[in-house]
């Protein structure tokens, strides 16, 4: 009995090749569809689920158990571990009274949650209210607050600063009054001689080991000085993926049919070496065959890789020079030698977007940004207390952030804290 025509095509090596290899595609891109759907410019990517609090949700968790500890109406149980005279890093934040949902404990929490005692004595926290009424905000008086920092207060400023600041919160001048705001936070943090400020904003979470990882970077930054042609402005602990799509200044991805071109040669030229040196191999590597391989499977799953991503491909590690896109203030550490002439810079300027402005200075004083990779910070206020737009506010968001494993965090922390090269900082 003869065999049908679709059996007799089956049978073919080329056919069965491609048939393996689809499967083969197929299970690589179910995968593929499980793993980089957070990656904002990967062809997987899925935006239903992408906000929604991951890791963020365990760790604002631990922040608010550390902050309703210390809320507590008694005072002889508690001595929470504060700054010391001297302290390694200033870190400021200014907070203002939210209509909507309120991040500021959780910020604070998460700063502070896991902190080694070496670490917290390395720290001074600077809170400041910038509610011109520090009453209006509701964590004003909270004993937490006092307990957990090591300096809190409203505006120290005369009458008429006073009142041209309450002029500007009831316009709702943002751009004025932010700048004022990121002013005094660096001004306050100049008094305390830390040689690094951190100055991160009230509607973030922090990671565990947020800090150790920050020294780390920051020793690396500092002993490297010799090595680089230009200083630097900061060191950046949340950027978003959303600027990090392939570029035109990637080499591969500008001259992408040179790659297409390059693996199907390779692929043809290693097929055709096989079949001459195995000769018992032509069975299966006819003309049809190769040509089946070379032109139809290698490009697809050429094309597969560059579907993943760039960020998903070669994700950030350690301290990463981001002069062009980085992005927003939500967590910045600056040398101290730096920060008078900022704060000149942006007096002069008087109002304008902050992150802008900061971009503006560094790129007309020729000085280089870092981030620290992965990112230390997420930025949860993806509601604006600035009327900012939902779309804007959700672009700032650090998608790989929420895959943080908990305990992953905490095991590595606590080993960088007892790594021999990072015992000096803290010590």
């Amino acid at each position: 009995m003869r065999s049908g025509p679709v059996l007799r095509l089956l049978q073919q090596p080329a056919v069965k090749v491609l048939l393996t290899a689809g499967l083969v595609y197929l299970l690589i891109f179910e995968y593929c569809s499980l793993r980089f759907w957070r990656d904002p410019h990967s062809a997987f990517f899925d935006i239903r689920d992408v906000f929604k609090w991951k890791y963020s949700l365990a760790r604002e968790q631990q922040a608010l158990n550390l902050t309703s500890t210390y809320n507590v109406p008694f005072d002889s149980a508690l001595d929470a571990v504060k700054g010391r005279d001297r302290p390694l890093m200033c870190a400021a934040l200014a907070t203002v009274r939210r209509d909507n949902a309120d991040y500021f404990e959780a910020s604070i929490g998460s700063l502070l949650s896991d902190l080694d005692a070496r670490e917290r004595r390395a720290l001074h926290l600077s809170i400041l209210f910038a509610n011109t009424d520090p009453t209006q905000h509701p964590s004003w008086g909270q004993k937490w607050v006092e307990r957990l920092s090591d300096s809190v207060s409203s505006y120290n400023v005369s009458d008429a600063e006073l009142a041209h600041l309450r002029e500007l919160e009831e316009k709702r001048d943002y751009y004025e009054k932010g700048v004022y705001d990121y002013v005094y936070l660096l001004n306050t943090c100049l008094e305390t001689g830390a040689p690094y400020i951190f100055i991160l904003e009230d509607d973030v979470i922090l990671a565990d080991g947020w800090m150790i990882k920050t020294l780390n970077g920051l020793t690396e930054l500092s002993q490297g000085q010799a090595d680089r042609s230009t200083a630097w402005l900061y060191l950046r602990l949340f950027f978003t993926e959303t600027s990090l799509s392939w570029q035109s200044t990637d080499y591969w991805y500008r001259n992408m049919p040179l790659a297409f071109f390059l693996v199907m040669v390779f692929g043809l030229t290693l097929l055709l070496a096989v079949r001459r040196r195995l000769p018992a191999s032509r069975r299966w590597l006819d003309n049809w065959t190769l040509a089946a391989v070379c032109f139809i499977i290698i490009p697809t799953f050429t094309a597969l890789v560059y579907m993943v991503g760039k960020y998903s491909l070669c994700p950030l590690k350690g301290v990463i020079e981001m002069n062009i896109f980085g992005c927003c203030t939500q967590g910045l550490v600056y040398p101290r030698e730096q920060v008078p002439d900022l704060i000149a810079f942006l007096q002069d300027r008087k109002a304008g977007q902050t992150d802008s402005l900061i971009e503006e200075y560094a790129s007309n004083s020729h000085l280089t940004r870092y981030a620290y990779a992965p990112q230390q910070i997420q930025h949860v206020g993806l509601k604006s207390s600035r009327g900012n737009l939902g779309i804007n506010t959700q672009s700032t968001w650090a998608f790989w952030f929420e895959e943080n494993d908990p305990q992953e965090l905490k095991a590595e922390h606590e080993k960088l804290l007892a790594a021999h090269e990072t015992s000096w900082m803290l010590d």
